[in-house]
C-alpha cells in the first residue's frame, strides 16, 4: 500500500492533504451518499470505481466546481485506503492518514467539441 505526506494520484483522482480534520465540512459541499457500503469518490465507466470506506471518513462534492470538474471534500478519522476495485490491472492503495482531503477528478479538455469534462480512467 502506498503512503504519501502532501499528494498523491490514483488514476484520474489527485489527492491533495490539507490539514487536520476540522469540525466539519466547509460550506458550499453536499455530503457524498454511500454506494453499496463505499463512499465512491470516482467513478469508472466500466464500474470499477475508486472508493473510501464509509465507515471511516466523511465525503462531500462541491456544489458549484469548475467547468468539467468534481471536487470532493474528505474528512478522515482513522487510516483509510483509497482503493480501486478490479482485481487486475489495479491501481495500489493509497493509505490517508487521519486529516482533512481535497480529492479532484482530473479533466481534459475537448477541441473538436470545445468542451471541458472528467477525465476517465
Amino acid at each position: 500500500m502506498k503512503t504519501f505526506v502532501e499528494r498523491a494520484a490514483q488514476g484520474e483522482i489527485y489527492i491533495r492533504r490539507i490539514g487536520d480534520a476540522p469540525a466539519r465540512m466547509p460550506r458550499g459541499f453536499t455530503a457524498l451518499q454511500p454506494e453499496g457500503g463505499h463512499m465512491v469518490v470516482g467513478h469508472s465507466e466500466t464500474g470499477h470505481h475508486h472508493v473510501l470506506d464509509r465507515s471511516t471518513c466523511a465525503v462531500a462534492v462541491m456544489d458549484r466546481p469548475p467547468e468539467g470538474m468534481r471536487i470532493l471534500r474528505a474528512i478522515v478519522e482513522s487510516p483509510t485506503p483509497l482503493v480501486h476495485l478490479r482485481e487486475h490491472d489495479t491501481h495500489e492503495p493509497i493509505l490517508l492518514a487521519p486529516g482533512e482531503y481535497e480529492l479532484r477528478i482530473t479533466r481534459e479538455f475537448d477541441p473538436y467539441e470545445k468542451l471541458a469534462r472528467q477525465q476517465m480512467d
